[in-house]
C-alpha cells in the first residue's frame, strides 16, 4: 500500500479491531488502484492477529465508484437493513463519491457479522446539499443502546460545519441541528473524529489545524495538517453552545516530530464510547519518518507527502496539565521545546526553564509557538504565524504578567547571532535579547 490514514478503532476485552483508508488494488476492478478500506485485528493478550486485508472498495457503476475512504465502525443489532431478512452486528459508515474530481462526497453504510465481510447498502444515507463542493464526510458514530444511532459529520456544502443526525435503523437519518463552534479556533474547524465519555457526559473531538503555507515549506504544498487539537464539550451544549468547546492539548510536529498529524480516530468500545481508561487514546494519521532536525523547509515539507502517511497513536491523561519546557543544544543550534528532539541530532539537555500548561487555564492564556527559520534555527514566538516561517506547533501556555503567590519564571527570547534560544535571565546570559515572551511556572 502507498499510504494509510483515517483510522477507526474499537476494542472489546482484549480484541482490538482497526479499519482505515489505504491505497490498494480494488478487488472488484483490477485496473483501479485507489482508496480502499483496510482491516486488521489483534488480541492484545495473545498477540494473535488477522490482516492487514482489504475489506471494502469502490463498486463499479455505483455512487461510490471512484473513491471510498474514511470509515467509522460501530456495533449494535441491525435488523434486516438490506431488506433480505438478514441481520448484522457491525455497521461501517464511509465516505465516497463517483466523481473523479472528488466532489459531491456522500456517506454510505455497509453491514457485517465479523467486521471483515461487508455488504453495502446500495444508496448513500447522508447527502450534501450541493454537488459543487466536497460534500459531506468524516462521520463519527454512537449507539446509545436504546434504539438510536447518533451520527456527527462534516458538511462543506455552504461553509464548513458539523451536523448531528439520528436514526433508529442505521439507514434513515433525521438531522437534529448544527454543532456549536463556540470556543473552537475558527481557522481549524475540520475534524477527524468524536467520541463520548459516559462517565463524565463529555464529547471529545480531534480537530485538524490548517496546513502550513507553502511559503514556509520551500514551495511544497502539504496535503494535511501539522497538528491535532483535542477538545471536549458537555453533551447538553453540543447544539446550544451554552458551554463552549474546551481545548485540552495539541498533538503536533513540535510534540512528536512528524511533519503531518491529522484525522485521528479515538479508541472506542464497540458502541462508540471512549474506551475505559485514565487516558484518552487516539490513533492518529501521521507522516513517517520525521524529517531530521537540519532538513530544509522543502525537504521537511516533502516528508509529509502521501506516500509517507501511516498510523500512529497518542494519548492525553486528565489531571496532568503541565509540561516541562526544556532547552537543548548540539553545538550548532538551540532548541527549546516541551516535546520532540531529533535523537540523531546530537542535542544535549542544557536546562529546564520552567513549566507550561497544555491548554489555556488558571490564567495562563499566552500560547508559545515553536518555529523554524530555514534549516538550522529554531525559535519560540508569540506569533501564531511564526513571523512568516515554518510552524512546528504549540509548546504550551504561559502568563503575560506575574501572578502573586506563584513565583513565576520570566522567559526571554535571545540570540547569539547564529541561532536563537530562551533564557530566564533578563541579560540573555550575555547575548542579545530579542523580546520578552512571558512567564512560566517554576
Amino acid at each position: 500500500m502507498l499510504y494509510d490514514y483515517s483510522p477507526s478503532v474499537i476494542q472489546s476485552g482484549n480484541l482490538q479491531q482497526i479499519w482505515w483508508c489505504g491505497q490498494d488494488q480494488n478487488r472488484n476492478v483490477s485496473t483501479q488502484f485507489t482508496d480502499t478500506i483496510q482491516y486488521e485485528s489483534i488480541d492484545l493478550a495473545s498477540g494473535a492477529h488477522q490482516g492487514p486485508m482489504e475489506v471494502l472498495a469502490e463498486t463499479p457503476g455505483a455512487w461510490d465508484s471512484v473513491y471510498t475512504c474514511n470509515p467509522k465502525v460501530v456495533q449494535g443489532t441491525f435488523a434486516n437493513p438490506l431488506g433480505n431478512g438478514e441481520s448484522f452486528t457491525y455497521a461501517m459508515y464511509y465516505v465516497a463519491t463517483g466523481f473523479v474530481a472528488g466532489n459531491y462526497n456522500c456517506i454510505g453504510v455497509a453491514f457485517s457479522h465479523d467486521g471483515m465481510v461487508w455488504k453495502k447498502y446500495p444508496h448513500p444515507v447522508i447527502l450534501p446539499e450541493t454537488q459543487t463542493g466536497y460534500g459531506v464526510g468524516q462521520p463519527a458514530l454512537y449507539n446509545n443502546q436504546q434504539g438510536t444511532i447518533r451520527m456527527f459529520y462534516e458538511d462543506n456544502s455552504f461553509g464548513l460545519h458539523h451536523v448531528e443526525a439520528i436514526s433508529s435503523d442505521g439507514i434513515h437519518f433525521d438531522k437534529l441541528g448544527t454543532l456549536t463552534a463556540s470556543g473552537l479556533d475558527p481557522n481549524s474547524l475540520a475534524w477527524g473524529d468524536m467520541a463520548y465519555d459516559p462517565e463524565t457526559g463529555y464529547w471529545y473531538a480531534g480537530f485538524n489545524t490548517v496546513p502550513r503555507s507553502p511559503r514556509t515549506t520551500g514551495g511544497v504544498l502539504e496535503q494535511a495538517s501539522y497538528g491535532i487539537s483535542l477538545y471536549r464539550i458537555p453533551d447538553a451544549a453540543l447544539l446550544t453552545g451554552s458551554t463552549p468547546w474546551e481545548l485540552l492539548t495539541n498533538i503536533d510536529t513540535s510534540l512528536n516530530g512528524y511533519e503531518e498529524n491529522f484525522l485521528p480516530g479515538f479508541l472506542r468500545d464497540s458502541y462508540g464510547n471512549l474506551f475505559a481508561g485514565p487516558a484518552i487514546k487516539m490513533f492518529t494519521s501521521i507522516s513517517n519518518p520525521p524529517p531530521p532536525w537540519n532538513a530544509s523547509p522543502a525537504a521537511a515539507g516533502s516528508s509529509g507527502a502521501t506516500p509517507y502517511w501511516k498510523i500512529s497513536s497518542a494519548a492525553w491523561t486528565p489531571g496532568n496539565p503541565v509540561v516541562a519546557l526544556k532547552r537543548y543544544f548540539n553545538q550548532t543550534s538551540h532548541e527549546v521545546t516541551t516535546g520532540w528532539i531529533d535523537p540523531n541530532g546530537g542535542f544535549v539537555l542544557q536546562s529546564t526553564l520552567g513549566h507550561l500548561y497544555q491548554s489555556p487555564q488558571q490564567g495562563a492564556s499566552v500560547p508559545f509557538y515553536s518555529c523554524k527559520l530555514e534549516s538550522l534555527t529554531y525559535f519560540i514566538s508569540l506569533d501564531s504565524a511564526c513571523e512568516g516561517y515554518r510552524i512546528l506547533g504549540t509548546v504550551g501556555y504561559g502568563y503575560s504578567y506575574p501572578i502573586a503567590g506563584l513565583n513565576l519564571v520570566p522567559l526571554y527570547r535571545c540570540q547569539t547571532g547564529q541561532d536563537h534560544f530562551v533564557s530566564t535571565e533578563a541579560n540573555c546570559e550575555g547575548q542579545q535579547e530579542d523580546e520578552f515572551l512571558g512567564y512560566a511556572l517554576p
